[in-house]
């Protein structure tokens, strides 16, 4: 299971990928592992990997597809659409 600090807020979800949404461009990935396993916490290192696994196989962008998937994970439903 998770070794998650604290479960993130849909609030905390939607402002911490708007906030990477805003600060980056092109390369989000590095940023985003850093934001979401290093300093919040939400999520362990193994975890990450294994959600950006499905992310790449899924069509679209590897960070958008993290974000519905890390919101879902969470929130579920209201979490994926604040991702």
């Amino acid at each position: 299971m998770s070794t998650a600090d604290a479960v993130p807020t849909v609030g905390e979800i939607f402002s911490g990928f708007l906030r990477l949404g805003l600060t980056s461009f092109g390369g989000a990935l590095p940023l985003a592992r850093r934001t979401f396993v290093e300093q919040h916490r939400w999520l362990n290192a193994a975890e990450f990997t294994d959600l950006l696994g499905l992310c790449q196989f899924l069509p679209g962008g590897n960070v958008i597809n993290l974000s519905v998937a890390i919101g879902m994970r969470f929130r579920g439903w209201r979490g994926a659409l604040a991702g």
